[in-house]
């Protein structure tokens, strides 16, 4: 029997983790989920009803908005502690630290203490934040990736932008033949109703966009919308809309404005939880947009391609590298007149874009994923 200590600071804020830990509950894994917490609110976020008898959730309330967002070091001891209170580390087998630095850290010194081999995801917030901003922590950051049996990128464009980090020089060799790309899967809604594209779905002047997510600074739907307006000046003839879905987010405001500004340009939907809904609106649109300056994989973006959608992405983030070149077109610089030029582009030339619908299917459903992880688990047990 396979049991697996699974470490993750956000399981709480995000379904990600809890598709997973699913689909390994059906395989028959034993599994601990450890999560420390800010906020008694989020104790039981995305639980599950476990098949396996001695699987748990230790939801941990002992972080804190300001000292620890800071203080890495103090962060990671209050971690350590609480967890070797709570979990029997002789029940064991394997570690998955899901993130590189706030949990990797932690599967470092439990792996040291205990002598249990541990595997770490690489994401987002780890080379955009900690590994990029925080110089200090590199030194610690390289050990762990040393120490780790397997490193996990969920983006395969993360792969080059891990190899090329200086700090990582000596310890290349090593690294790099520890790297296992495994991306995100998405909810089997979206596989079992996926689409194929046809071109253009209404008249021919007529162009529908989507973008579906947060209004977050970093996913840019400001400066979308500035392309937007720019794009219905340009293209003279051509009736160009975008379809707003989402909501929460510094930008929010922003966006609101614009949209209100531009009736005939923007339409916000808030946010929509009903996925037939979400997919009508998929199925309605003819290019899918998001220009993030960071994302770890991104999935609506597999949401929107299994609807038959062409997307706008951003060079070295999410999907780039993952599939080829011909699902859309990326962005390399996020300014008003890149992302305007690059939907030109789309928008000229929408009939030509190939979907490989049935290998997205394939590599996006997450019982198949969590059968990959099953075997980096026992491959290092």
């Amino acid at each position: 029997m396979t049991k697996i200590l699974h470490i993750a600071n956000d399981y709480a804020g995000s379904t990600v983790y809890m598709n997973l830990v699913g689909k390994l509950d059906n395989l028959g894994v034993e599994q601990v989920i450890y999560t420390p917490l800010r906020e008694e609110e989020l104790i039981d976020n995305n639980s599950i009803t476990f098949t396996h008898i001695k699987s748990k959730f230790i939801y941990s309330v002992i972080l804190n908005w300001h000292i620890d967002r800071v203080l890495y070091p103090y962060k990671l001891y209050k971690i350590l502690k609480d967890i070797q209170r709570k979990v029997d580390f002789n029940q064991i087998d394997c570690i998955h630290a899901h993130t590189w630095y706030s949990d990797g850290g932690v599967a470092y010194f439990l792996a040291k203490k205990y002598n249990i081999p541990f595997i770490v995801t690489v994401r987002n917030t780890d080379l955009n934040l900690f590994q990029k901003k925080l110089v200090y922590l590199r030194p610690f950051g390289r050990k762990v990736l040393e120490k780790s049996k397997s490193i996990v990128l969920i983006s395969a464009s993360y792969k080059s932008r891990l190899l090329s980090e200086r700090s990582l020089k000596k310890s290349l060799v090593q690294i790099k033949g520890k790297l296992r790309i495994l991306p995100n899967g998405v909810d089997k809604y979206w596989v079992k109703n996926a689409g194929k594209f046809s071109g253009f779905k209404k008249k021919e002047h007529e162009i529908n966009l989507i973008y579906v997510g947060r209004l977050t600074a970093g996913k840019n739907i400001p400066l979308l919308q500035e392309a937007v307006i720019e794009l219905n000046k340009r293209m003279k003839g051509h009736r160009i809309r975008l379809a707003i879905v989402g909501g929460g987010g510094a930008d929010s405001d922003k966006v609101l404005d614009n949209a209100r500004l531009h009736p005939d340009f923007f339409t916000f939907h808030g946010k929509i939880q009903d996925k037939e809904k979400l997919a009508n609106l998929y199925r309605a649109a003819d290019i899918f947009t998001m220009p993030s300056s960071h994302e770890t994989f991104g999935l609506v973006y597999v949401e929107a391609m299994l609807q038959g959608l062409p997307i706008l992405y951003t060079a070295n983030e999410g999907v780039d590298g993952f599939y080829s070149d011909m699902i859309g077109e990326k962005v390399q610089q996020l300014t008003v007149e890149e992302v305007t030029t690059k939907l030109i582009k789309m928008i000229s030339n929408l009939a030509s874009y190939e979907l490989p619908v049935e290998e997205i299917k394939r590599n996006h459903d997450w019982a198949e994923i969590a059968k990959k992880y099953l075997l980096v688990y026992k491959s290092h047990i």
